[in-house]
């Protein structure tokens, strides 16, 4: 569970997320790609700025009402307008500090204001997408305590509310998650049939990786077999990893990755998982499925971001931050696309993988220990810690046939 230390009067550290918790303390080791133009502050902080500058976001306000980020919030995680206020005040002083989200509720779900409600999770999604995706309009959706969907708690009923809707929003950020066992193969694949019923009508799911290594959603030293998480080794949403540092950017040694159980691997990943397999030989034979879906798909920085939480400054770790990041980007670049009378991004993957010029190659930091391993380790190409690496905005755009120029 979510953890804080304090550090000095009003700022403390935080290890977040429901399931995807328990990092451990991150390396440091030597990697290229270095970006001369970051702020060598964003070393130690990660504040929207530092994202601006190393991934090319625009700070240009998106344009199309109609363009929407979701972002769920469930076990009593509420988000608060005051601490977006003063996050916005405080690290995007170019946008109006009252710039704010919508709320919807299902299975009984609340919002209530105040310090004491705050919580670590829903306020990262929410400044993070409000913070980062300009003048996207975000929805914080409150799922209660009285969800229907048995041993999913509220995984499918989300995205079946998401699906009644006759216009769903175009991405959906989701940092919650859980070890692939937890599910039975037939309730996995019917939360995924239904993601990929979302994708193919315009809706983009993207979903942090965990923090657990190669032990899944969190950490465990335990475990005889490799743990994948759920609902990262869904082949209809993208999986977004972790790093940190700059100068250069690094894997992280929490970033949940591998490869399901449940649901082999797709075609549109097959000629980027096939080297590394081919590269990893027989270490670890036997404790992972070898022919499963690989995960993560890509990944965005998730060490010390920056939040306001109950009125305090602090700092988060774990793919929670990656998530919403990547989903920002993506909900900018949908909305250049309804701008010009395109159709949004939606189902994403086959795009990424078709596309691999866009992402910046992280090929060292830390392997994804656990289950008394060493784990995986980030290489040149796809691997199961960064995936095929962390986005460019720009390129982003110009792999969507729009231009690149503000």
């Amino acid at each position: 569970m979510e953890e804080a230390e304090e550090l000095v009067s009003h700022v403390s550290v935080v290890q977040p997320s429901t399931s995807f918790d328990l990092a451990k303390p991150l390396g440091i080791s030597v990697s290229y790609g270095k970006r001369d133009n970051v702020n060598a502050s964003c070393a130690n902080t990660i504040v929207p700025e530092c994202l601006q500058d190393l991934y090319d976001i625009p700070t240009t306000p998106a344009t199309q009402s109609s363009n929407r980020i979701a972002v769920p919030g469930f076990i009593d995680y509420w988000a608060q307008y005051a601490d977006l206020e003063a996050f916005l005040e405080r690290l995007r002083p170019d946008m109006p500090s009252n710039t704010s989200f919508s709320v919807e509720f299902i299975d009984g779900g609340m919002n209530p204001q105040g310090p004491q409600y705050a919580g670590y999770e829903a306020n990262l999604d929410t400044q993070y997408t409000v913070g980062m995706a300009t003048n996207v309009p975000t929805t914080f959706i409150s799922v209660g305590p009285n969800t229907t969907d048995g041993a999913a708690i509220g995984y499918l009923d989300i995205v079946e509310y998401l699906s009644n809707m006759t216009n769903p929003p175009q991405v959906m950020s989701m940092s919650y998650g859980y070890e692939e066992w937890w599910l039975t193969p037939a309730l996995a694949e019917q939360i995924c049939d239904v993601y990929m019923a979302l994708g193919a009508r315009g809706t983009t799911l993207i979903m942090g990786s965990g923090d657990g290594g190669v032990s899944g959603a969190e950490v465990n030293d335990t475990c005889t077999q490799f743990l994948p998480a759920f609902p990262g080794g869904c082949p209809y949403i993208t999986s977004v990893g972790g790093t940190y540092s700059i100068n250069p950017e690094l894997s992280t040694n929490f970033s949940s990755g591998g490869f399901s159980g449940y649901f082999p691997r797709p075609s549109y990943q097959e000629q980027a998982v096939a080297p590394f397999l081919e590269n990893l030989g027989d270490t670890y034979a036997g404790l992972f499925n070898a022919s499963g879906r690989g995960f993560p798909d890509i990944a965005a920085q998730a060490h010390n971001v920056e939040i306001i939480s109950g009125g305090e400054t602090v700092y988060i770790n774990g793919t929670s931050c990656s998530g919403p990041i990547f989903a920002s980007m993506v909900a900018l670049v949908n909305d250049r696309l309804i701008a010009a009378g395109r159709p949004p991004l939606g189902f994403l993957n086959p795009f990424l993988y078709n596309n691999t010029q866009i992402f910046t190659d992280i090929t060292a930091g830390d392997s994804n220990a656990g289950c008394g391993t060493d784990g995986f380790n980030a290489t040149v190409g796809w691997d199961p810690i960064t995936g095929l690496g962390t986005p460019n905005f720009r390129k982003m755009l110009e792999a969507a046939g729009l231009p690149s120029d503000d």
